[in-house]
């Protein structure tokens, strides 16, 4: 209880005050029993109204203690972008080499050079077209894609929870903080994934145990990617990129076909290792730890 105590009570105001504002469009998605419509996008921008409504009333200032301009970390942007991507790519390809999914008939074809995506929409179009001009209009569609959720909807959850409760709490050891951080993202989630969000076929434990799992990996990928920088983008751009990534997923497969544990198995493992090497590279050396 010390342990918890000494992270500071602005930060344990933060979590209070986003779980009441998050209560709201909470009410109406169990309502409605249902995820499809523009509630759950609402709720994203909770923490980042919880972190507004603090920094009014301790008159921190809402710019305070965050680098906003993306030029300073623009290397970590590219890379914010990358790896969910990355890890998405090679967990789908993964998952239908293991026999957990199949692909959409014509989803993706490659025939004498010319390369074809069924099923997205890609700035350039999604017609045959040469590999040299589809992994550029690829690359780019997803980059935009990312940009304009990123700043819609992702930047409400980073602002609060990396730009204002890690910094209420890195002063701590640094692990320490991602670890509660990740577990207390994750369980926020909770009710959501009851709905069948995320793990349809094993909500209860989906929503305890694999979603504060892979969220604690988050929360280490996201918060080293923001003390490396201070740029509030990075994380942003980190959030964003995860939420779009994952409709390839969805574009890809036949719903039918999934065998979700082996799916979600090697996706989750993934983000982990990620984290376990970000940990490594950036965290266990820091005197902070």
């Amino acid at each position: 209880m010390n342990k918890l105590n000494s992270l500071g009570k602005k930060g344990w105001q933060f979590v209070i005050l986003t779980v009441l504002l998050s209560a709201i469009p909470y009410y109406f998605i169990i309502t409605d029993q249902s995820l499809e419509s523009s509630w759950p996008l609402v709720l994203m921008w909770m923490p980042g109204v919880a972190a507004i409504i603090l920094r009014l009333v301790y008159r921190e200032g809402l710019f305070s203690g965050l680098n906003w301009n993306p030029l300073k970390g623009l290397k970590w942007i590219f890379i914010a972008a990358a790896v969910p991507l990355s890890i998405e790519l090679f967990s789908l390809i993964l998952t239908v080499n293991l026999g957990g999914a199949e692909l959409k008939e014509g989803f993706f074809s490659w025939d004498n050079g010319m390369i074809k995506l069924r099923g997205m929409a890609l700035i350039f179009g999604a017609q045959a077209q040469p590999w040299y001009m589809f992994i550029p209009n690829f690359l780019l569609s997803f980059f935009v894609g990312t940009l304009f959720y990123s700043v819609l909807f992702a930047f409400g959850e980073e602002y609060g929870w990396r730009g204002y409760l890690q910094k209420k709490w890195d002063g701590n050891s640094r692990l320490k903080t991602f670890l509660i951080i990740g577990v207390i993202w994750g369980l926020w989630h909770l009710p959501g994934i009851l709905l069948g969000h995320n793990f349809p076929t094993y909500p209860i434990f989906g929503g305890l145990i694999l979603m504060p799992l892979v969220t604690v990996a988050f929360s280490i990928v996201f918060g080293t990617a923001l003390n490396k920088t201070n740029v509030i983008w990075v994380p942003v751009i980190l959030h964003g990129a995860v939420n779009i990534s994952a409709e390839i997923s969805n574009a890809a497969f036949i719903e039918s076909s999934v065998v979700h544990w082996i799916n979600d198995a090697i996706w989750i493992g993934c983000w982990l290792v990620t984290g376990l090497i970000f940990y490594l590279k950036y965290l266990s050396l820091s005197k902070n730890i």
